[in-house]
């Protein structure tokens, strides 16, 4: 079994120049589960790990196993390996690196679904999705839509008490009726085409596990090293069935996360050997000076000390802004005043406001009341424009990487399945557009890089009409369709004001404020798209849901207040404030009602750590 020392911290140390205090030296040589404070530099940590074991690795046929619960996480653990010639050695057999549902798909469920002549061509939510309600009738759409099922995520096998279940929408049991059948007809169908939810694949894991238990001996002895990222994130079905796999005398199990950063977009249960545990902690933060720190510090559910040695400035410029419903957009014009005084020069992150709730609601409070503009549905996943040429403007402005790419290959896909086109494979297989299926069609097809080629230079470029139609055409044939058979109007040219490309205001999820002739831009974002990242400056929106967030939290924003909450929605909130407050490097302002604030400050210019300042008056 391998050890780790710190002689081989220091090696690593030398090679990273990055030097870990005791705390972090301590978990790298341990195995126990970590609580990482946001900007800990948990990665750094993770990947000195990683490096010392690999370089020490000695075995031919078993390997080190890293999880993540996201594509994001995985990538940038794999970006900190390829740097390093040991390092390398641990993105090849017989080593893992992926995400949770990768690793589920490929050493359990896929392997028992074969087992059983059964093909897995696609494992997709959307394909699944789209397949299925085409294979349905009339008729039984209607019921579903009558019954406001438009959608058949929950067509899904269910493991449960040592059999396997299908969840049929609309259906509580089995029925006599046409529309049930026809549920269990498209079902069928997908199953013998190899179509499957994500989600499901959990559920044929257990069953495999279930009907043969040596599964388990085999993978342990395959990955005697396991560990596991972003671990607040993983909702219990799959927290108990990692724990069923790695939680064992001969795995090396270790887990990073922070509990006080657990929330969720779903419905799902979070974990409960994890968050709930107590865990070494690293409180000491990167990311943010002392200042922002005693301020976040107040929202941990957890109550950890979050500490920073960044130096603080010598005047805090935190604040919170008062507001009515008359004043609440004048709440940009006054953060970005303090943008432009509080953020150096040279400071390349982004600007962000968030807020809880971004769905609108006119009863309630949500982003939208803010900024009126604001569409919750304007990004990646929901981005439904008018015209194609809207994604490639949209895919501009996030000025390239996974997220630009995958915004055109969403429009293509859209195109698509707009046209009721299908894609026809090298073995004759088809496939409804999906970003998923369009990439594998590419790779299929040896068109992967002139398709991406013709991609950048179109995002590169300044577009023009004869620019735009040739590419669009070219890429058209490239994903096995023709001009011909998509929708004339979906792909005609527009130019980029035409499709609402920002001038010297609001632009919908964005607000740009001219500050003595330097250009703020301030782009507004719900508190669960920006987890992971970091900001400049971060300004975060009271919002309800049932409840107002920050008026409910105000006593502890306020520091009067350090007992844990015990209420859901109320421990909800506080993890979700948490996120939000530990986002910016170097400006932290929040901006509430002003008849939820304590009326005994309101006359005060600071306390707590805060400016007050009353936009109100």
């Amino acid at each position: 079994m391998i050890n780790l020392n710190d002689g081989d911290i220091y090696e690593v140390e030398q090679k990273l120049g990055f030097t870990f205090d005791e705390t972090r030296k301590n978990i790298i040589k341990t195995f126990d589960d970590v609580q990482a404070c946001p900007g800990s530099g948990k990665t750094t940590m993770v990947a000195a790990k990683l490096l010392i074991i690999a370089k020490k690795w000695q075995s031919k046929h078993q390997g080190v196993c890293v999880l993540t619960h996201t594509n994001v996480a995985k990538q940038e653990i794999i970006d900190r390996l390829n740097q390093d010639s040991d390092g390398v050695k641990l993105l090849s057999y017989p080593h893992f690196i992926g995400t949770i549902q990768e690793f589920i798909n490929k050493y359990i469920a896929i392997p028992a679904l074969r087992s059983n002549e059964l093909c897995v061509n696609h494992i997709d939510d959307e394909m699944c999705n789209t397949k299925a309600w085409y294979l349905l009738s009339h008729s039984t759409r209607a019921y579903l839509e009558r019954n406001r099922i438009t959608s058949l995520q929950d067509l899904q096998y269910k493991f449960n008490a040592g059999e396997l279940e299908l969840s049929v929408p609309g259906f509580d049991s089995a029925s006599p009726s046409r529309s049930y059948r026809e549920l269990l007809e498209a079902k069928d169908i997908l199953i013998k085409d190899g179509y499957y939810y994500y989600h499901e694949m959990y559920a044929f894991a257990n069953k495999s596990i279930h009907d043969t238990p040596e599964l388990l001996d085999s993978i342990r002895h395959r990955f005697p090293f396991a560990f596991i990222d972003e671990m607040q994130d993983t909702q219990k079905f799959q927290d108990e069935l990692l724990n069923k796999i790695f939680l064992h005398e001969n795995v090396k199990f270790q887990r990073f996360g922070d509990p006080d950063q657990a929330i969720y977009s779903g419905n799902g249960e979070e974990n409960q050997t994890y968050n709930t545990a107590v865990l070494d902690t690293v409180e000491n933060s990167h990311r943010f000076d002392n200042s922002i720190a005693l301020l976040a510090k107040n929202l941990s559910y957890n109550r950890i000390n979050l500490t920073s040695n960044k130096t603080v400035p010598v005047i805090s410029q935190h604040t919170i802004f008062l507001v009515d419903e008359n004043s609440r957009y004048n709440v940009f014009n006054a953060f970005a005043r303090l943008c432009e005084q509080a953020i150096p020069i040279d400071c390349v992150n982004p600007i962000k406001t968030v807020g809880a709730v971004g769905k609108r609601k006119e009863e309630s409070l949500t982003i939208c009341h803010y900024l009126d503009s604001f569409d919750k549905d304007n990004n990646i996943n929901k981005f439904k424009p008018k015209k194609l040429i809207h994604y490639f403007y949209e895919a501009k402005r996030l000025i390239g990487g996974h997220e630009a790419y995958h915004m055109v290959l969403s429009g293509i896909a859209r195109c698509g399945r707009m046209a009721d086109c299908e894609l026809t494979f090298s073995d004759n297989s088809k496939s409804f557009y999906s970003t998923t299926s369009i990439r594998k069609y590419l790779k299929d097809s040896n068109n992967f890089i002139d398709f991406n080629m013709l991609v950048k230079g179109l995002i590169d470029s300044s577009m023009d009409v004869t620019r735009w139609n040739d590419t669009i055409a070219r890429l058209l044939v490239l994903t096995g369709m023709q001009t011909s058979t998509v929708k004339r109007d979906f792909i005609l040219f527009e130019s980029s004001i035409e499709a609402g490309a920002p001038q010297n205001e609001t632009y919908s999820n964005r607000v740009i404020v001219n500050i003595n002739g330097k250009i703020v831009e301030n782009e507004l974002s719900t508190i669960h798209s920006v987890k992971g990242e970091t900001h400049a400056a971060t300004l975060v929106l009271e919002t309800k849901n049932y409840n107002f967030d920050i008026g409910t939290l105000i006593d502890y924003i306020l520091n009067e207040n350090t007992v844990k909450p015990t209420a859901v929605r109320k421990k909800g909130f506080m993890k979700m404030l948490y996120v939000a407050f530990s986002r910016p490097e170097h400006l932290l302002c929040i901006a509430m009602d002003k008849s939820r604030f304590p009326p005994e400050h309101i006359s005060k210019s600071n306390y707590a750590g805060w400016n007050i300042c009353d936009l109100t008056t």
